[in-house]
């Protein structure tokens, strides 16, 4: 059962006594508990100085409710999604109490005293901002500092022994929006598995960086403090016989406006595009890049190099870097949108084994994308296990144009254990064992053929 909290602010405990009643640890400045809904922050300048934590204290207007306190990390920049530093940030969402003690004393039996502050919430409209300051070993790094509100600040100020903060954060001070940006982009990354993956509006919302990714209420999203456009959100399904080739062309009598757009231009910050899929799943796109500009709006890239390219291109070099840029931009962007599509219209099983570990899948091709007629469209590919995409690329594995499946004679003919027994050669003659729902999604038969004469002519040959 939950202990109910008993400790009064002002009482001087210690961290073992702490730990014992309510959870937590005896080390690290950041406790969530794991026993009971609290997360416990312990303040202690002296011995944190060492490692740039220079901005604990209160905030230097008397009657502020505002304590700064500087998260966790002693080398490198701070990740605010760290586990202690994300349990500060959710720590609202998720029903736990903030609460703050702050070194009583040097240490007894039991640990530094602790002198119990008070309860605190994390400011909802500032939560935390990147400031500059040296770590263990001497290198600038960026820390974070949260801006905490008493619930009780009048009692808190008056018992408290903290003092102001010794280099307060400037109010109004531009947040460093490209760290900003970095953090989305760590985020998303893994969430993504590396862009691999979908994600529900939900699963977008649950970033917890301080900011939010999307807003359901717009589709061009630019969070407060953002010097230009965040995130887009295309509602628009990709449908069957198409993806988005360059991103969306946004036009500057957007919500957001053509000014924002310029500024994330000349300043190469990337964007995020949230593409629907169907279902009501989003495949991200990310880092995009504002890449130029024409008469009917803004283009995005994935390459940043695309967006600092002249917009006119004088020289044959210049038109080469433009046409490649143009081209990557394609690849990139069709990659992802193209997986997405199979792994939804095969329901995530692999097409010839029904294998359903999505992290072991791969969209394939059957007219290559390096081919004009190889388009990222679903009834040119198939969702295959990685066994039987690298055999079917390798055309030791065929679909004929009736979906049925062939092994190559020499395979056959090989005893090599049981994956090549099970895997490959079992599957010999068999219909593909999973399809889309709609037959308009169904792999293409002329697209089918023509691969299938290809494995036809090597297989004659090998």
């Amino acid at each position: 059962m939950e202990a109910s909290w008993e400790v009064e602010v002002g009482d001087v405990t210690n961290r073992r006594e702490v730990m014992e009643r309510y959870g937590g640890a005896r080390f690290g400045g950041i406790q969530p508990s794991r026993r009971t809904a609290n997360v416990f922050i312990y303040s202690d300048p002296k011995q944190g100085a060492q490692h740039g934590y220079n901005f604990d204290g209160w905030d230097p207007n008397p009657t502020s409710p505002v304590f700064y306190y500087t998260g966790e990390g002693q080398r490198g920049p701070q990740d605010p999604e760290s586990k202690g530093n994300g349990a500060i940030l959710r720590h609202v969402d998720e029903g736990r109490a903030l609460r703050l003690f702050e070194v009583a004393g040097p240490n007894e039996r039991g640990g530094k005293p602790q002198r119990y502050v008070g309860e605190f919430y994390v400011d909802p409209s500032d939560p935390w901002r990147y400031e500059k300051t040296p770590d263990r070993d001497g290198r600038t790094r960026s820390v974070v500092v949260y801006r905490l509100i008493a619930m009780e600040p009048a009692t808190s100020r008056s018992i408290s022994r903290a003092g102001t903060a010794p280099r307060p954060p400037v109010t109004g001070a531009e947040f460093d929006e490209r760290r900003l940006r970095e953090v989305a982009l760590r985020w998303l990354e893994r969430r993504t598995d590396g862009g691999r993956e979908v994600l529900s509006l939900e699963d977008i919302q649950d970033f917890d960086g301080g900011f939010a990714l999307v807003h359901p209420a717009v589709d061009l999203w630019q969070p407060a403090g953002f010097a230009c456009l965040l995130s887009i959100r295309e509602e628009r399904d990709v449908t069957p016989d198409e993806v988005v080739i360059e991103g969306r062309r946004i036009t500057p009598a957007s919500t957001v406006g053509g000014e924002s757009l310029t500024v994330a231009k000349e300043r190469h910050l990337p964007l995020l595009v949230f593409q629907s899929v169907g279902g009501g799943f989003y495949m991200p796109l990310y880092p995009l890049y504002v890449a130029s500009k024409d008469e009917d709006g803004f283009i995005l890239s994935p390459d940043e190099t695309f967006g600092r390219l002249p917009e006119t291109t004088d020289s044959d070099l210049e038109v080469a870097l433009k046409r490649y840029a143009v081209a990557e931009t394609k690849r990139r962007l069709h990659q992802p949108l193209f997986r997405a599509n199979i792994l939804r219209a095969y329901t995530r099983r692999c097409a010839v084994c029904a294998l359903k570990h999505v992290s072991l899948l791969d969209a394939a091709h059957i007219i290559p994308d390096s081919n004009e007629l190889g388009v990222p469209a679903v009834r040119n590919g198939m969702a295959m296990c990685k066994l039987h995409h690298s055999a079917y690329d390798a055309n030791l594995l065929a679909i004929t144009p009736d979906r049925k499946i062939e092994i190559a004679p020499r395979i056959m003919s090989e005893s090599n254990g049981p994956t090549l027994k099970y895997g490959l050669q079992g599957r010999h003659g068999e219909a593909l064992m999973v399809l889309p729902a709609h037959p308009s999604e169904w792999p293409d038969p002329e697209s089918l053929l023509q691969r299938y004469e290809q494995f036809l002519v090597q297989s004659s040959t090998a």
